[in-house]
């Protein structure tokens, strides 16, 4: 009890301090709202002997911009009246990594004190870690064992609280990131690496339609969200041949799936991929998702990106002339 109120009473002084502080003070009450955060995330995921994620500069960034945008909008959860998901939103703010989002939020008819953010934000992760199967994702979010940073985005206005944390799995070097909008259904290359110690087992597209703005009552209906189940999947190329003994003698085998394909794209001696993403299914929203495996693991390989390319439809190309 001591240490804990050791830890609350030096907060509160930090926060004091920085409110002292002028225009700078909400930016700075951010900062150390965001290191309490993952420090809380840290600490329970150390509890199951999970590694600790680090703070990501970026995804908080792009999630601080979601958070403000849903207190102007009104709305909560994971999406605003953009109608963009979780993934597209990272994604189109320049993220190429995996990521999982959880969301909360909180009302009152007051402003809100330092003390007051501390303990909103410690509360939403304590009712997060307290969920139950089957309805525990929030807690699975937190306890990733592929997480390996988080972004924290906060945002309060006039009795009104936002806070998302963005887990993320990065695992690919991406040597020739893909676009994120294009108005041509040609195929999109690509290429990278997994991480050290990591392999590239397959690549999945998803398609879906393009988002649409939404009412913010819409919005607020939706508590949950996934990737689209209309998917391509693609699989590192084999590499030829091998041969075998049957009976007395030796025959040449030709390697190949089980669904008889022999690979569609490319995985160098050195893990290094490329591969042409081919965007069949029109205008709309592909989400190209890279699963790679730790090398030499049983275990199911697991989604290391979620990188959304927004496809136009084609604009008609006018042709004039004179005769």
């Amino acid at each position: 009890m001591k240490n804990l109120l050791l830890v609350a009473l030096t907060v509160a002084f930090t926060f004091g301090a920085t409110l002292a502080q002028g225009e700078g003070a909400a930016d700075e009450t951010r900062m150390t709202l965001r290191g309490e955060l993952v420090r809380l995330i840290n600490h329970d995921r150390a509890k199951f002997g999970l590694r600790p994620v680090q703070l990501d500069a970026q995804a908080s960034a792009i999630a601080d911009a979601y958070c403000r945008a849903q207190i102007r909008n009104g709305t909560t959860g994971h999406f605003t009246t953009d109608g963009e998901a979780p993934y597209m939103r990272y994604s189109f703010g320049g993220g190429n990594d995996g990521v999982s989002e959880n969301a909360a939020a909180w009302s009152a008819n007051y402003g809100f004190n330092d003390r007051a953010l501390y303990d909103m934000m410690r509360r939403s992760e304590a009712a997060m870690m307290a969920e139950l199967p089957p309805h525990d994702g929030h807690r699975r979010t937190i306890l990733d064992p592929a997480a390996t940073h988080v972004g924290i985005g906060l945002a309060w206005e006039r009795g009104e609280l936002r806070m998302t944390q963005e887990f993320i799995r990065r695992y690919i070097a991406w040597t020739r990131p893909l676009p994120r909008r294009v108005s041509s259904a040609q195929p999109i290359l690509c290429s990278g690496s997994a991480a050290k110690g990591y392999d590239t087992e397959a690549i999945t597209v998803h398609h879906e339609p393009l988002p649409q703005p939404m009412a913010a009552v819409t919005a607020n209906r939706i508590q949950s969200y996934s990737l689209p189940e209309s998917r391509r999947e693609y699989l590192p190329r084999l590499k030829g041949t091998f041969t075998r003994r049957v009976g007395g003698g030796v025959e040449e085998v030709t390697e190949q799936y089980s669904d008889g394909r022999r690979g569609d794209f490319q995985v160098a001696p050195d893990g290094h991929f490329a591969f042409a993403i081919p965007l069949p299914d029109g205008p709309g929203v592909y989400t190209v998702v890279v699963w790679v495996r730790r090398h030499g693991s049983s275990a199911d390989a697991f989604p290391a990106s979620n990188v959304s390319i927004r496809v136009d439809a084609a604009r008609p190309i006018a042709i004039s002339g004179t005769r």
